[in-house]
């Protein structure tokens, strides 16, 4: 029961992140499922779960007032805390995500997404009469919401999720779970790949290419690929910043 409340208030405290304390990347898969490791004392699963799911994720973005991407928030939370809680094979998280994701969003849209729609209303009419009190009460009221319903959200479905996925898990089949592992490789990747549709270009092109060299041939580790990326990226700045430098002088020799 503690374990499933502080699940449901790490997801709760994810949905508020951005609203109140400025986005300190909370909400991130990496860190929502790593503390999820730490409640249920297994923090390297928690935090292998978080790297997958966050790369899962890093394509999936909302554009437009009409295409809200899943809940990865309480996807990555609830997924992670089942596959810990009942003990199944890890590489069932990554097939729970998504649908879990998808409820949660569906739920946000017939909860507290019109609730604070009235709020805003009122809060507008507020404005017009120059009630400030009704204005601040309004504002906290609408943080209060998207606290609280995700919170809910999320102990119900791990009070009520857990042993229910616990029997299911006893009956499915090997070939399925086959399938999962198998998926658990591949979703990653897809989100990977749905990131670099959003931001690939022809001039980044030769970095790609020299990672997938450094991997296959040098055998160097995801850290390794990291570290010589950031000494390119410094390299480019610092030399971006000669070339301004240069030109800024050119400029005044030509001014005397």
């Amino acid at each position: 029961m503690v374990q499933s409340f502080l699940v449901a208030l790490i997801g709760g405290i994810g949905h508020i992140d951005e609203r109140i304390f400025g986005m300190t990347m909370i909400e991130r898969p990496l860190v929502i499922c790593t503390l999820v490791g730490l409640v249920y004392g297994d923090l390297k699963t928690g935090l292998i779960l978080g790297a997958q799911i966050e790369l899962l994720s890093m394509g999936i973005v909302g554009i437009g007032a009409n295409a809200a991407p899943p809940d990865v928030i309480l996807g990555g939370a609830l997924s992670t805390a089942l596959v810990l809680q009942t003990g199944t094979d890890s590489k069932l998280a990554l097939a729970l995500v998504m649908p879990i994701a998808a409820f949660s969003m569906a739920t946000k849209y017939i909860t507290y997404v019109p609730l604070n729609q009235i709020l805003s209303q009122k809060s507008l009419e507020a404005a017009s009469r120059g009630d400030t009190k009704t204005m601040e009460r309004n504002q906290w009221i609408g943080l209060f919401d998207y606290f609280i319903f995700p919170f809910l959200i999320g102990l119900v479905g791990m009070l009520l999720g857990a042993p229910l996925f616990k029997s299911l898990v006893a009956y499915i089949p090997d070939w399925l779970t086959g399938g999962f592992e198998l998926a658990s490789g591949v979703l990653p990747a897809l989100g990977f790949a749905l990131l670099m549709q959003l931001t690939f270009t022809k001039k980044f092109a030769p970095y790609l290419f020299l990672g997938f060299i450094l991997v296959a041939f040098f055998k160097l580790t995801n850290i390794g690929v990291a570290m010589v990326g950031g000494v390119i990226a410094a390299l480019i700045l610092l030399n971006g910043n000669d070339s301004s430098d240069n030109n800024e002088g050119e400029v005044e020799d030509n001014e005397i």
